[in-house]
């Protein structure tokens, strides 16, 4: 069950809240008896039932839902108000399978990026650190899940404060709701369903923003080694010390270089204490290719680990792409109807009380926020994967001879064609999908508006 690594503290936290709504299983048999371990399924049996369970509260709410909208259908814009409701406890169910149907591709992409990506750039006359980086996505991850889970749940507080038998939602129940204990119980349902609502969309869009924002941080890392690729022959070699103070001195005096990083957290190295790689020897190359034989092996053996550092980044976009090709489709489509939905209730329901017109608000400031950000984080992921070979243009490459040249070209070629997130292998995730998709939300929110005259 649970194969993800615990050395993170922020990874055991994600984990933790995924496995708390049951889009994740846990591994149930740490707390059983000796004997019982791993026996009878009954660690797999025990996260099936708290599947259901959430998905019980799920589909109840829905379930009221739905009765609601069947009891309201010669009243217009009463059905609006729960609608949208509606909806997003119906996409809340795919949703929260196919998290529990892709939890092994998940966990194949966070132990890759635990073991295989890098804790900083090849030595050289500056450097790149990923901490950084790491501890800004999980600074995003936080500031995400609170505005969702606000924008979720700060309603419940209304009742409490007003000191009334009301609930958020007003929805048909087959029992009197205003008695009590039926009214707790109902209240305590509809919290729940919140709850659910907020985690599982929260938690689901911030899994792949937090892939996202952590491949564009190593590809800085790769942009830096690439650039330094020359010093960092230098460096391995153990000579030219004067030369690389040389080259500090006039990196300090001169303008630099315009931003090349996505996170820009550039250090000075300290030459004397730079990491070293030990140098392999290449096979000898035929006489009239060898020219510029200086520091061949050195920029050999710096430029192979460069091209394995940008084959991982590779393999890793092309696993998040199968991983989470269905995901944006579903959220790409929820977002269309979502957006519809909200934009015609603000602008057509004229009855609307403060508690659901703040709700309705919320609602679409985090839509369009998730869409923004997944659109904004695809468009980015594709720059920064073409930028490669810019970063490789940038370093000294006409001082180097042929041996390096070769291992240029092939960089040049695997940077050529963008790695990309789609929907469903339909659509790019990128800024034209985002003006597609808001296009696509005002055509249908138009045809709504004519069907109510």
């Amino acid at each position: 069950m649970d194969r993800l690594p615990t050395s993170s503290p922020e990874l055991k936290i994600v984990t933790r809240l995924m496995q708390s709504v049951a889009l994740w299983p846990y591994d149930y048999n740490r707390h059983l008896p000796g004997w019982l371990r791993g026996r009878y399924h009954l660690s797999t049996v025990l996260n099936v039932l708290y599947y259901l369970l959430w998905l019980f509260i799920n589909l109840h709410i829905l379930v009221l839902h739905v009765k609601t909208i069947l009891d309201r259908l010669d009243s217009f814009q009463d059905l609006f108000l729960i609608l949208v409701t509606t909806f997003i406890y119906c996409v809340m169910v795919p949703v929260s399978l196919y998290c529990q149907l892709y939890y092994d591709k998940n966990v194949e992409l966070i132990q890759m990026s635990m073991l295989l990506f890098r804790k900083r750039s090849a030595a050289g006359i500056t450097y790149i650190k990923f901490e950084p980086t790491r501890q800004f996505v999980f600074k995003m991850f936080k500031m995400w899940m609170i505005g969702c889970m606000f924008g979720t749940m700060h309603w419940a507080i209304y009742p409490i404060l007003q000191r009334e038998k009301i609930l958020p939602f007003q929805i048909w129940y087959p029992f009197d709701v205003h008695r009590s204990p039926l009214y707790e119980l109902a209240f305590l349902g509809q919290v729940l369903g919140q709850y659910q609502v907020g985690m599982v969309f929260g938690l689901a869009g911030s899994l792949l923003m937090m892939h996202i924002f952590m491949v564009c941080g190593q590809f800085d890392i790769l942009f830096c080694s690439l650039t330094n690729v020359y010093h960092t022959a230098m460096i391995n070699s153990g000579g030219y010390k004067l030369k690389l103070a040389t080259v500090r001195i006039m990196y300090k005096s001169s303008e630099r270089r315009p931003n090349l990083y996505y996170f820009n957290e550039v250090h000075e190295e300290n030459l004397p204490d730079a990491p070293r790689t030990k140098t392999k020897q290449i096979a000898q190359l035929p006489q009239k290719h060898n020219y510029l034989p200086k520091l061949s092996n050195e920029l050999a053996t710096a430029l192979d680990d460069c091209i394995d550092h940008h084959s991982v980044l590779i393999k890793f976009c092309h696993k998040m792409e199968e991983c989470y090709h269905p995901f944006i489709m579903m959220k790409l489509g929820q977002i269309v109807v979502q957006l519809c939905l909200l934009v015609y209730m603000t602008t057509s329901v004229n009855d609307l009380t403060m508690m659901k017109l703040m709700n309705i608000c919320e609602y679409l400031m985090l839509t369009m926020t998730e869409l923004f950000l997944l659109c904004y984080l695809g468009q980015t992921m594709k720059v920064q994967s073409m930028k490669v070979g810019d970063a490789l243009m940038m370093s000294p490459w006409y001082e180097c001879g042929a041996a390096f040249r070769k291992r240029a070209q092939l960089i040049q070629i695997n940077s050529i064609h963008p790695v990309r997130l789609t929907a469903m292998k339909l659509y790019d995730l990128d800024f034209e999908t985002y003006y597609m998709v808001l296009k696509a939300s005002f055509s249908y929110y138009t045809l709504l508006k004519k069907l109510q005259q």
